[in-house]
């Protein structure tokens, strides 16, 4: 149904452009010629009643008289964007002979979402002539660059790191960029850094490279099967050329399972991610992966048990330590006696975390110690006053006690954010609003 609807909006708004095309070109033998202040009070009149393609028509009208501006350009540029027409954006922002720093950012925005890599990467320079600290221009700059101009990326790296949002990152790279010169892997590394920073879209490109640099390069092919299927786009075809190529390498086996559990075949991806922990069998994230897919199937049972393997074959790793200690804490409705133990011993052996408090909480509360509970959730919220997880507990034991008003905040407090608690947060508000 989703998909017939965004075809109807597709048909539509297509039908809408023939027509406005159709219109221009007839105008002069249909109409006589408005006059550009009539004109610009229509613009102005349809978007202050939330007509954008009416002012769009208008505003072709009235470059069609006294041609492109870039004042016109800008606004039909805005209302193509706003409409999800990036490429028609694009090309009237592009009529701009001089465009300032805002217009820039919008087109460089633009260019990156469409792929346009050596486009944005041209205007991403026009924005930084005009705009020297722009962190954010820097900061795409640096990662267009990474995989094929190190030295260039290094040079920006510094602008861009002066926004900490940027900062974990960019570290990153810096580290894996220094002292680099001409190796043919070097995007490889990249894509591997921007890929566990989560910038698939950059990762992609990377991966792209470095399988194109290196061919045929099985490793390659599956990251990028990796990167694709992160941004909601298919990397079958590359995934089974990796494999193909390669079919007893662990680690390829271990991003088939990733791939597989992204696309929902959790079935699939047990397969591959046993025979990656098979294949490597002193890997703990292989069978930390593997304990996933159990858990996507909602077989807890074999998820426990993998994880616990992961620890034991890590030493008792904190790192692994902790994903069991948050596997027990996120299914604290779902455990036994025996596992909230567990759950207390694996407390036991690792530093104070809120996320972990808080899930130790819950699962005592459930056991039916309420005043513990709560007092482990208030815990984790005194060093993280605004962590999801305390505050989506803390709000469902108010809930359990009779105490909406109290609750509310809370919860709302949760799903305003984007944490994995956000959308059950979000469905609790709507039944109690119900």
């Amino acid at each position: 149904m989703k998909c017939q609807d965004a075809k109807i909006r597709s048909f539509t708004w297509r039908s809408l452009r023939i027509g406005v095309l159709f219109i221009l070109i007839f105008l002069p033998a249909c109409t006589s010629s408005s006059s550009s202040p009539a004109l610009q009070s229509q613009i102005d009149d349809n978007l202050r009643r939330s007509r954008p393609v009416q002012a769009l028509y208008a505003i072709e009208r009235l470059a069609h008289e006294q041609g492109w501006t870039p004042a016109l350009a800008a606004q039909a540029g805005d209302i193509y964007r706003d409409l999800g027409d990036l490429s028609s954006a694009v090309a009237v922002w592009e009529r701009i002979p001089n465009p300032n720093a805002v217009v820039l950012r919008d087109l460089a925005r633009a260019q990156l979402v469409l792929g346009r890599w050596d486009n944005a990467l041209a205007t991403l320079h026009l924005v930084i002539a005009q705009t020297p600290d722009d962190a954010w221009a820097h900061w795409h700059s640096a990662l267009l660059q990474a995989p094929v101009d190190p030295q260039a990326a290094l040079a920006t790296l510094p602008i861009a790191a002066t926004d900490p949002a940027y900062t974990p990152i960019v570290a990153a790279l810096q580290e894996t960029l220094t002292g680099v010169q001409n190796d043919t892997l070097l995007p490889m590394r990249v894509g591997i850094v921007l890929a566990d920073h989560g910038q698939w879209r950059y990762a992609e490109r990377a991966f792209a490279r470095a399988a194109a640099l290196n061919a045929p390069y099985a490793e390659a092919l599956a990251y990028l099967g990796v990167a694709r299927v992160m941004q909601g786009k298919d990397g079958a075809q590359v995934m089974l050329q990796a494999v193909a190529l390669e079919p007893v390498n662990a680690r390829i086996r271990y991003l088939q399972g990733i791939y597989l559990r992204a696309i929902g075949d959790a079935r699939g991806a047990i397969d591959s991610l046993g025979q990656a922990a098979a294949l490597a069998p002193d890997t703990p994230l292989y069978f930390v992966e593997l304990a996933q897919a159990y858990r996507d199937l909602r077989d807890l049972q074999q998820a426990e048990y993998w994880l616990r393997v992961a620890v034991a074959v890590s030493g008792n790793a904190p790192r692994f330590l902790e994903i069991l200690a948050l596997f027990y804490a996120d299914e604290a409705e779902n455990l036994t006696v025996d596992g909230v133990a567990a759950l207390e011993q694996a407390i036991s052996l690792l530093p104070a975390d809120p996320d972990i408090y808080a899930g130790y909480g819950w699962a005592i509360y459930l056991t039916g110690d309420r005043e513990r509970g709560l007092s482990l959730i208030d815990q984790a919220l005194s060093s993280d006053a605004d962590n999801p997880r305390a505050l989506y507990y803390r709000g469902r034991i108010l809930l359990d006690s009779g105490d909406t008003d109290a609750a509310l905040p809370l919860l709302e407090q949760v799903a305003s954010g984007t944490s994995e608690f956000a959308p059950i947060a979000r469905a609790l508000l709507e039944s109690l609003r119900g």
